[in-house]
């Protein structure tokens, strides 16, 4: 069975509703328009993040805009307006908006050519989102292994080419998320970071992998369901041989998995420990708003 999938989603933002910002001037979807030049268009030339909004307001946006700007650092991309700037402009776009948004901040090399410092371009898109099927973290997804590795795994890059044909490859094999392994190894999902959870034991990946926010923030909270973390290489077998798993993004928040290509993942059923992060995630989520 299909599940509803993120991976086809970070560039196709649902169109009805969705509000625009570009270099600061809001206007509605189908009015936005970024020149074909764009080094962003042309080339996957940009860096970005994606959040969500609890109550029309971002949630942990001080780690995304932290993290967006490590990423044009490693990319030599300039931001052409602070964190602040960025900040007032993403309150803006959540200000106008009626209802809770998924939010989409890219900032491109613009015009430019490949060497110059100045020139960038900044889009925020805010799409309407209602949340994840509830069902889903009832009953767990189903996930499948795809051999492949981002290049600049620690920077979140627009050019995304692996996370867009892992998840074409998940979609065809009927799981909602594809897990990118490198040989044995698991890195990351297409979309999303994995968790196996051993025991007492909660693991992830650390070499190789998008630094998740919301990653990062499971990693705090798990002392707090009385989980040891352990960073460090992950192997398929580990992953298949957990008690439980799941995936964390800012979208999705901690997604229980039930299966691995097919196979059920420890009982095949929704575990403790997820349903404890999970809740624990939503409990302390007012304390990140912006």
């Amino acid at each position: 069975m299909n599940e509803t999938n993120d991976a086809t989603r970070p560039l196709a933002p649902a169109r009805a509703g969705t509000l625009v910002a570009i270099d600061g001037e809001v206007m509605a979807l189908d009015e936005a328009r970024v020149p074909v030049t764009d080094r962003g268009f042309l080339y996957g030339d940009s860096v970005f993040e994606t959040f969500r909004s609890y109550g029309r307001r971002a949630h942990a946006l001080d780690r995304h805009l932290a993290r967006l700007e490590r990423s044009a650092a490693a990319l030599e991309i300039a931001l052409p307006v602070g964190p602040e700037g960025l900040r007032e402009e993403v309150r803006g776009l959540l200000g106008a908006s009626e209802d809770e948004r998924r939010v989409r901040l890219m900032v491109t090399r613009g015009d430019a050519p490949a060497l110059a410092d100045d020139g960038a371009r900044r889009v925020i898109l805010a799409a309407p989102f209602a949340g994840h099927p509830p069902e889903l973290y009832a009953r767990g997804v189903e996930v499948c292994l795809v051999q492949g590795a981002r290049s600049h795994a620690q920077a979140k890059a627009g050019s995304y080419l692996v996370s867009v044909l892992a998840a074409r490859e998940a979609r065809a094999r009927g799981a909602y998320e594809a897990i990118l392994v490198d040989g044995e190894d698991v890195l990351e999902g297409a979309t999303s970071n994995v968790f196996v959870v051993c025991g007492d034991v909660l693991r992830t990946p650390a070499a190789g992998v998008l630094p998740g926010v919301t990653r990062g923030i499971v990693l705090e909270l798990a002392a707090d369901v009385g989980l040891r973390v352990e960073e460090g290489p992950l192997e398929v077998e580990a992953l298949r041989g957990a008690d439980e798993a799941f995936l964390t993004s800012s979208t999705r928040e901690v997604m229980p998995i039930r299966a691995v290509d097919g196979a059920a993942l420890g009982s095949g059923e929704v575990g403790p420990t997820a349903r404890a992060l999970l809740e624990r995630y939503r409990e302390t989520v007012p304390s990140r708003l912006d």
